[in-house]
């Protein structure tokens, strides 16, 4: 019988650390669809485009009109995402898309490879 009394401070001590986190993550869970409940609201306000693009996702292949409007939307959103990342690209815009940008690094010197061992042939762009 005193076995029990003993362990009966750690269980309750135990019971109150399970409420205690319960609680927490119930209260964090409840701030999260807050705040994605607010990100939601702002970006509504803020980006029309975003309100546009949002009822494109239940446009069918039936609904001709809108969906060649979503089309439109959807292009000029890839063009001002690629036009920001296209201000990080090396190359200019005289030169065409196709050549690459001629390759920093000098060819790889062959000369102290033993002989006897065939020559790796260099490869050509």
């Amino acid at each position: 019988m005193t076995t029990r009394f003993e362990r009966l401070p750690a269980l309750i001590a135990l019971a109150l650390a399970v409420l205690v986190v319960a609680a927490c993550a119930i209260r964090l869970r409840d701030n999260e669809t807050e705040t994605a409940q607010s990100r939601a609201a702002l970006d509504h306000v803020e980006n029309p485009v975003a309100a546009k693009l949002e009822r494109c996702r239940a446009v069918t292949y039936e609904q001709r009109d809108a969906l060649l409007e979503c089309q439109k939307i959807w292009a000029e959103q890839r063009r001002q995402f690629l036009k920001k990342n296209d201000s990080f690209s090396p190359r200019s815009d005289s030169e065409p898309a196709s050549a690459g940008p001629a390759s920093p690094v000098p060819p790889k010197d062959n000369s102290r490879l033993p002989s006897g061992y065939p020559t790796v042939p260099a490869q050509s762009e």
